[in-house]
This record gives structure tokens, C-alpha cells and sequence, in this order.
């Protein structure tokens, strides 16, 4: 072991016995954070004391000695085995103490929770005068409040520690980040110092007074509190009113940074130009237009005027980069960049240029500068904490910082992205999180990579362990940043599945960058889950304000007014998105969803030809055959088309490959055929469903799947078991998916009324099941003279 100057948390308590709550919490974040990452790895520690946590003279925790340290899942070694533990009797869990076979992080949760105990309490939650005693206790009493020996313990602190204390693994914190966050979330609970919490005397005593006082009181001053109230509203509104007139005049788009060296060199201009508008973007007082609407305006030969109109700013940042590399030597960044006022009805002026350059180890200098002018040059008044953000470096690792950039460039946008752009970005931000572990932008996209192929491609517990680290360390390095925050809420959404803390996260990304297109979709996406589409459609449009030119604003949009039945503005959005990335393969699929949800099949088949001129066939109708069930819109030509199609055209995924196959022939009427396909998705879906167990998605497949292999009673067990992972009362976006599902198992397996059961509450709820679609939907064809289902078809 490295020599680390400091002490032992051990020696710090023997001589202090109990530790201030801040220090405390700081302690056993960090202690968090380094087993979090051990956990990413693979491997529990399983002996979390006090004795092993070292405390440097620079104010870090570290965690030492893995001695008796295990890789999760690994075969039993001699140390382990039946009615032997190992560990600290003090510190270790329950089901450590037992000396059980299977242990997993939850059992270092426990560890720190007793650590974080006694440092609040100076005791450990349970002593006694010998381990057998100490362990005996850990079963028979109950989970100790660590308030009834310290007061001063936030109720909410209290709690985060007795759960994490559960004698039942599974009723602890899921992981140890997720420890980590309660401890977080109890830390902005405290009261501030400078802020003490009133007493019960200070708040009913002197101040107890009647309440025909309290009624005489208040028309004492009422005329006095309405008039200056009146005035302070007034000018309270002429000064909103004033700093929307001068944020309307600071509209700027800060196009793509125009490569002067060579060609390689590509990657490196649009990365300057990405942190020149990350830095301005972040400044009070100024709009800057999005990534994603500025990144097609590259190498365009559109004028200033109209670009700027397309826009809707006043002004443009354009630059010239130009790297020099000199053999040998220290390479130079030469910016020139230009602010040009594009002022409507004027001719388009220059109003500030000058050249700027740099050693390539002072590049992070070299861009706060330019943000600087231009903030001065659009009359932008900095304070210290803008110019902080001015100034801040992401990394001291030009090469961790040269391998973000290609990661960037490999996957230039969130949400239009495939299965190999994704782990090709993941590689390039591996790379710079390797170089440099305090990176946290390369974190929080390093995330956002594993968590979209979590849900894109096959899920893996690697995919979403590294999910979950990285978004994680992305906001403890850097809670102050939304794209952290972003990150996190990402995971939240789409792995775990907890909409709740993806909200929080989002919310709390918008508080520190309200104008970010990003985090105005994340939250609309959120927002649907909740039932709240009418907030989500707010921003979305908002959103499409921001970013004009990228397709994901639009796309979104057109979802939610798909779900709401609001076919015209739903096809508007469907055509704006279309516009601006023509061979978007889910917008294609919504636009000809919005005509069937019209009942108009000719009308989506036309949205389907009209896309051959931007898309390949076979990409086409491998599109249609797994999202949103839609094999029976394409013609004969097609279908045949896709049954020829190979599993690399499902991203290798075997079970999406022979469920789409086994449904597309169970419509034609070949069912030997699609039991044939449907066995080979049942034995990769079984694979599947061991290492993600809770995917809805899957699960609900894997329904279907049994349904045409004729096993009724094993597929209506998975598809209610799917529906009740998240139903619609808890994710009603994705909720009513899942029921309409089941009610395809139910159709399968010759259970029409039942059927029936799960398929009309859909009609009375926000989703694109319409009576024009279930009238030429043949999906529905066992239900074609039902009374119940032809009143549906009716609208009746």
C-alpha cells in the first residue's frame, strides 16, 4: 500500500469520540464514491471500519485494505464457507454474519451506515462484551435511532441511516450511490447555521395571540401593505419587463468553428466551438442557441440573414481554428472568431473580431477569453460566480480532453443515435475518464451512452452498473453542472425505472441551466410519465424555441399530441422533424402512426414510400417490425423483405429478431412457422430476463412469445407479471403500452374478454390506440364482431 500521510478515522474518533454532521456526511460520501467504484468492478470489500478508512492532511477519504475483499458472484473460497464469517462483528451485516455464500453491495451499505453511526454517535448501532453478543443483537433488536443519542440528528438523516441498517438486505438502499444520495438529499435538509431552527417557545409563546387580534392586526396595515405592494409590483414589473427586452436583444447561435489545419483536425474546431457555447450558455442575461440547431449550419452557404432568421437571433459567432503542431515542440491553437449583428432589415455587421492564440496547455484560457468579450461586447455585466464558470477547466489532461472530443464527434447528438454509435462514444469516453478520473463532463456522457444502450440494445447489468457509476461520479464531481444532472436522471428514468428521482434530477439540472433544450425534453419526457402532458407539451415547445434546427424538440412533440389525439398539430411536428432530418427512422414510423391512428392504412403506407428516398429498405422494415408492433402496415413485398432479414439487423438481439419474425408470421397465418421463430426468441429471452429480471419490456415479450408457442397459463403469468412492474398508474406513458400487450397475450391464447378488459380503458386514456385504429388494425381480427369491440371501433 501507497504511504498516506494523515490518520485512521479510528484515531480521529478515539480522540474526538463524535465527528459535526457536515464532516460526518462528508466522510461517508467519499467512503461512497470509492466503494461505488469497486462495486463497478466487481468486487465487495466486506470489511468497512473505521480502522480502514485513512483521512489525509488535504481533507480525502480513503478506503484501504481489501484483505478479505470478494468478487460478486465469484465461486466460494476458503475463507467462505456454510456458518463461517468473515469481517468486523461490529460493522458487518446481518447476512455476512451468517456467514451466507451470496453477497452482494448492500452488505458494504450496511458497513458504512454502522461506520457513519458512530461517528454521529460516537458508539457503534450495537456493542455488547462479545461478537457472538453483538451479532445476536443484530437480529433480535430492533434497527437503533441514532437521534436518541444525538438530538441534533435531522430527522431525515435518522431515517437514511435506519434503512440502511435493515437487517434485511433487500429493504436496504439498492446500491451504495443510491446511499450516497440520501445522504445528500439529508444534507440540503439541514438547516443552515447562520439559520437556527426557532425553538417551540419562540413559535407559541410570546407570539400567541387571538384570532380576532390576528383579523384587526392585518386591516391595520392592509392599506399601507397594498399601496407599497402596488408599487413594488409595478416596478417590479417594469424591470421584468426591461430584462426581457435586453435577453430578447442577446439571441445568439454560435455556429461551428470553420477547421483551418488538417482535415483530421475536424473534431478539434467543433470542440471549440462546443465549449465556447457551453460557457455562454451558462452566463445569466444571454440565449444561446443548442448544439443540435447550430451543428447543421456547418460549411453551409447560407447567408448571415439567413441563417439568423432561421434562428430567430440577432447575433451569429462564427470562428477560423487552426491547429499547429509543431514536431517537438508545444503545439499552438490560433481562434479568430467574429460576433456579427444580424439586426433584421439591416445588412448583417461585424461588431467585434480579434485573433486569439495559445499553447495548447492554456486552450481552457484561450475560450474563456473569447466568452468574455463577447459577453462585454453584448453588454453583459459578469460577477464572480460568471466569470468562475468563464474560467472553469473540465479536465489537466489534454489527452483525456482530445478523447472526449472524439466522443463528441462520434455521437454529435442524445437522441438520434444507433447501438455502434453508442459504444463507440462509450470508448472514446472510457478513454478519458481512464486518463483523467476527475473528468466529470466525460462522466456524464460516458452515462447517458450506457444508459441508452441499456434500453436501445440487449440490457446488461454491465450496462447499467456503468451507467449508474458514471452518472453518479459525473454529479459528485460536478453537482453545479445540469449536464450532471441530466445524466443521472437518465439512469433514473430508463434503467431503474424510478420516475420520482429522475424528476428531482431534472428539475434540479433546470434550476442551474433553465435554457437548456436538453434538460426541457428530459423534463417533458418525465412529465408524460406522471400524466402530465399538457406541462410536457409546454416544454417541448419550449424546447423547440431553443433548439430550432435539431429534429428532437419536434419529435417529442409529435409523440405527446400522438398520445393526445391531436392529429393535426401532431402531423405538424411529425413534418417539422421530418424537415430537419429527413431519415429519422421513429419519426418516419410516428408520422405513419398518426395516419393510422386516423384509420387511414394507404395514408401511412404512403409516409413509408415517401421514406425509400432517405432510407434503405431493409432498415425500413426491420424499423416497422420492432417498434410499436407495426409488421402488419407493411405490404406483402415487404414483409417478405423482412423475413429474410438476419438477426445483425436487430442489432444481433435474437430475441427481438425472432419475436418480430414469429408475429409477422403468426398474422400470414403460418403458425408452424411462428412457433418455430418464437421457440428461438423464448430460449434468448429466457438468457435475458436472468440478468434483467424487472424489464417490462422483455418480460411482455417473452408473453407473447409463450402465447404462440400455446402455453396460456406461462403467458398470461409473464404478461400480468409485466403489466404489474409498471402499470399505468405508475408510468403512464409507458403503462399503457404494457396493458395494450397483455391484451395481445389474452388475444393469443383465445381469451377474448378478457381481452377486452385491457384494451377499453386505453381508449379513455391518453395513448394511439384509436377506434380508426382498431378498425383496420388486424391485429384485432378475433374481436371483429364483438359487440363490446365494435362499440369501440364506433367511438361509442
Amino acid at each position: 500500500m501507497p504511504y498516506v500521510d494523515g490518520e485512521s478515522l479510528r484515531e480521529r474518533l478515539t480522540r474526538a469520540t463524535q465527528l459535526p454532521i457536515d464532516d460526518a456526511l462528508r466522510i461517508g460520501r467519499e467512503v461512497a464514491d470509492a466503494l461505488a467504484y469497486a462495486h463497478g468492478q466487481g468486487v465487495i470489500h466486506r470489511d468497512i471500519k473505521p480502522e480502514n478508512l485513512l483521512l489525509t492532511k488535504d481533507g480525502s477519504t480513503l478506503v484501504a485494505d481489501f484483505g478479505i475483499a470478494r468478487a460478486i458472484g465469484a465461486a466460494e473460497e476458503r475463507l467462505t464457507h456454510t456458518g463461517l464469517s468473515v469481517g468486523t462483528p461490529t460493522y458487518m451485516s446481518p447476512e455476512q454474519a451468517a456467514g451466507e455464500r451470496s453477497l452482494n453491495g448492500r452488505t458494504d451499505v450496511y458497513s458504512l451506515a454502522s461506520v457513519l453511526y458512530e461517528m454521529l454517535a460516537g458508539e457503534p448501532p450495537y456493542t455488547g462484551p462479545t461478537a457472538q453478543a453483538i451479532i445476536a443483537k443484530r437480529f433480535s433488536d430492533p434497527v437503533p435511532s441514532v437521534r436518541r443519542l444525538r438530538a441534533a440528528i435531522p430527522e431525515s438523516l435518522d431515517q437514511t441511516i435506519v434503512r440502511a441498517l435493515a437487517p434485511v438486505a433487500a429493504d436496504r438502499f439498492a446500491s451504495v450511490m443510491e446511499f450516497a444520495d440520501a445522504l445528500g438529499s439529508a444534507t440540503l435538509a439541514m438547516p443552515s447555521p447562520s439559520m437556527p431552527l426557532a425553538t417551540t417557545e419562540q413559535l407559541d409563546g410570546p407570539r400567541r395571540v387571538s384570532l380576532g387580534a390576528r383579523v384587526r392586526r392585518w386591516h391595520l396595515l392592509a392599506a399601507g401593505v397594498i399601496g407599497v405592494g402596488l408599487l413594488i409590483a409595478l416596478a417590479g414589473l417594469f424591470a421584468w419587463k426591461r430584462s426581457q427586452d435586453e435577453n430578447e436583444m442577446r439571441l445568439l447561435a454560435v455556429l461551428p468553428f470553420e477547421n483551418l489545419g488538417a482535415t483530421g483536425d475536424e473534431y478539434f474546431a467543433d470542440g471549440v466551438s462546443d465549449d465556447v457555447r457551453g460557457r455562454l450558455s451558462r452566463l445569466p442575461g444571454i440565449q444561446v442557441i443548442a448544439r443540435g440547431s447550430s451543428l447543421p449550419y456547418k460549411k453551409s452557404t447560407k447567408t448571415p440573414q439567413e441563417i439568423a432568421q432561421e434562428l430567430g437571433v440577432r447575433y451569429l459567432l462564427t470562428a477560423t481554428v487552426r491547429w499547429e503542431k509543431t514536431p517537438g515542440g508545444a503545439s499552438r491553437v490560433h481562434v479568430t472568431p467574429e460576433l456579427v449583428d444580424v439586426t433584421s432589415g439591416r445588412v448583417p455587421r461585424i461588431k467585434w473580431q480579434h485573433p486569439f492564440q495559445s499553447s495548447l496547455t492554456d486552450v481552457f484560457q484561450l475560450y474563456a477569453d473569447i466568452g468574455s468579450r463577447v459577453a462585454q461586447e453584448l453588454g453583459l455585466a459578469l460577477g464572480d460566480k460568471a466569470r468562475q464558470q468563464l474560467a472553469g477547466r473540465p479536465t489537466e489532461n489534454l489527452k483525456a480532453y482530445d478523447a472526449y472530443l472524439r466522443g463528441r464527434e462520434a455521437w454529435p447528438s442524445l437522441f438520434s443515435s444507433t447501438p455502434a454509435i453508442l459504444r463507440e462514444a462509450a470508448a472514446y469516453y472510457e478513454q478519458a475518464v481512464a486518463l483523467d478520473s476527475s473528468f466529470a463532463e466525460a462522466w456524464a456522457q460516458l452515462s447517458m451512452a450506457h444508459t441508452l444502450l441499456y434500453t436501445n440494445s440487449t440490457p446488461t447489468p454491465a450496462a447499467a452498473q456503468r451507467a449508474e457509476y458514471a452518472g453518479h461520479r459525473a454529479r459528485h464531481l460536478a453537482p453545479g453542472r445540469g449536464d450532471t444532472h441530466l445524466a443521472l436522471g437518465w439512469y433514473y428514468q430508463w434503467v431503474r425505472r424510478d420516475h420520482q428521482r429522475a424528476m428531482d434530477e431534472f428539475r434540479r439540472g433546470r434550476r442551474l441551466d433553465p435554457n437548456d433544450a436538453d434538460l426541457l425534453n428530459a423534463a417533458g419526457s418525465i412529465e408524460q410519465s406522471f400524466g402530465q402532458w399538457d406541462s410536457a407539451v409546454v416544454h417541448f415547445e419550449r424546447a423547440e424555441i431553443l433548439d430550432p434546427r435539431s429534429p428532437d424538440p419536434p419529435r417529442n412533440l409529435m409523440q405527446t399530441l400522438l398520445w393526445l389525439r391531436r392529429y393535426p398539430q401532431a402531423r405538424a411536428a411529425a413534418d417539422r422533424a421530418l424537415a430537419l432530418a429527413p431519415g429519422t427512422l421513429d419519426v418516419i414510423e410516428h408520422k405513419a402512426m398518426i395516419a393510422l391512428a386516423d384509420g387511414d392504412l394507404a395514408g401511412a403506407r404512403a409516409v413509408m414510400d415517401a421514406a425509400l428516398k432517405e432510407v434503405e429498405p431493409a432498415a425500413l422494415v426491420a424499423d416497422f417490425g420492432a417498434y410499436w408492433d407495426l409488421c402488419w402496415v407493411l405490404d406483402d413485398a415487404q414483409q417478405q423483405l423482412l423475413l429474410h432479414l438476419t438477426p445483425s439487423a436487430f442489432d444481433d438481439d435474437r430475441a427481438v429478431w425472432g419475436f418480430v419474425l414469429a408475429q409477422t408470421l403468426w398474422l400470414r397465418g403460418d403458425r408452424a412457422g411462428a412457433r418455430a421463430y418464437a421457440d428461438s426468441a423464448r430460449a434468448a429471452l429466457e438468457e435475458q430476463l436472468r440478468d434483467a429480471p424487472e424489464s417490462p419490456d422483455r418480460r411482455l415479450v417473452y408473453g407473447l412469445v409463450l402465447a404462440y408457442l400455446g402455453r396460456r397459463s406461462d403467458a398470461i403469468r409473464e404478461g400480468e407479471r409485466g403489466v404489474s412492474l409498471y402499470p399505468i398508474a405508475k408510468d403512464a406513458l409507458s403503462g399503457s403500452y404494457y396493458q395494450h400487450q397483455l391484451a395481445r397475450i389474452y388475444l393469443v391464447v383465445g381469451e377474448p374478454e378478457k381481452a377486452l378488459d385491457h384494451l377499453e380503458p386505453l381508449l379513455e386514456l391518453p395513448y394511439y390506440l384509436s377506434p380508426g385504429w382498431l378498425k383496420i388494425d388486424p391485429t384485432f381480427d378475433p374481436l371483429r364482431g364483438n359487440p363490446r369491440f365494435e362499440r369501440l371501433v364506433k367511438g361509442s
